[in-house]
């Protein structure tokens, strides 16, 4: 892999939030300092001028910042210069989600960037499967994961038969239908049992679908398989708001992340996207009735299920109101 340090801007671009983070991962091994992550700032320029001047109190960055096309073309015309300089000050890489590779004018800002970085050796795409070799390709992650599987291909064809050619999908299934397992190994049979929904499903579907103002899928999601319990839905619908609400008052993952007193690398790009179209102000008061719902269950002879489907119910018509 290319020197990271010969450009102040890289840029991973790829349709597979999973494939760029492994890409990520890679060229990030390469850097000493400390690493910063935000999700498309708005005060870029401070941040240019964070990678241009050398500071006597802290070591240079890396910064990462997650963005969609919109943003980068808005930017991209302040970002072209760093391109190809030599870091002295830290760097930015940015893991893009939606790339537009339309045909530009060469003149064009975000065009003339991609110039500059193809030829700097700083441009990392996270290049997927085609179609033609996609089963093979999952077939060989499915035989490396830790657990082992009986018939690898087998499972990639029906993870593919149940979730079509979703590359973050598929291989979010693999992990899922490993944990499914338990101790065991990957089998076809667990993809049928997990995916057609046999089985319960994770605890991030049934909160997406809420917050996404889908009440009868929630619904469906809470009772599936042995069904979530009453405390377990409300703490990580709480939770999951709680972050949204965050990601509506900073930019900063890192703020984020140490508000919520969470380990790891936070990854806010899709939430920061569902944050934005829900507001600041929906989401206060969804966080309103969760907290109200929590003291529900707190409550004797309260029946724990109807707290929780009333408060998704409730949320349907806050999200999606007739004719939003």
């Amino acid at each position: 892999m290319p020197d990271l340090t010969i450009s102040r801007l890289s840029m991973i671009t790829g349709s597979s939030l999973i494939l760029r983070d492994a890409c990520l991962s890679d060229l990030l091994a390469q850097w000493k300092g400390p690493i910063k992550r935000m999700s498309e700032p708005s005060d870029t320029g401070r941040l240019i001028l964070d990678l241009e001047t050398p500071s006597l109190f802290d070591e240079p960055a890396a910064w990462v910042v997650r963005c969609g096309g919109k943003w980068l073309k808005k930017h991209a015309e302040q970002l072209a210069p760093l391109a190809g300089l030599p870091v002295v000050a830290g760097m930015l890489i940015l893991n893009v989600a939606d790339l537009d590779k339309g045909k530009a004018k060469a003149s064009d800002p975000q065009a003339a960037m991609l110039k500059a970085l193809k030829q700097a050796q700083a441009l990392h795409s996270a290049d997927e499967p085609d179609a033609k070799s996609l089963a093979g390709w999952l077939s060989d992650r499915v035989a490396k994961h830790p657990q082992g599987a009986n018939n690898p291909r087998q499972v990639a064809e029906a993870l593919i038969e149940h979730l079509g050619d979703d590359i973050d999908a598929l291989l979010n299934a693999i992990n899922m239908v490993a944990i499914f397992a338990d101790q065991g190994r990957i089998t076809s049979a667990g993809v049928d049992a997990l995916i057609v929904g046999q089985a319960g499903r994770p605890i991030w579907e049934f909160t997406g679908a809420m917050l996404e103002g889908k009440a009868s899928r929630a619904l469906e999601l809470l009772h599936a398989g042995d069904g979530l319990s009453s405390q377990q839905a409300i703490s990580s619908l709480t939770s999951e708001v709680r972050k949204l609400i965050a990601c509506c008052d900073t930019s900063d993952d890192g703020q984020v992340a140490e508000w919520l007193n969470s380990r790891g690398k936070p990854n806010l790009y899709y939430a920061r996207q569902r944050a934005r179209h829900i507001g600041r102000p929906l989401l206060l008061r969804l966080l309103t009735g969760c907290l109200q719902t929590q003291r529900q269950l707190r409550q004797t002879g309260t029946d724990h299920q109807l707290a929780i489907e009333t408060l998704v119910l409730h949320a349907q018509r806050v999200i999606r109101p007739a004719g939003r």
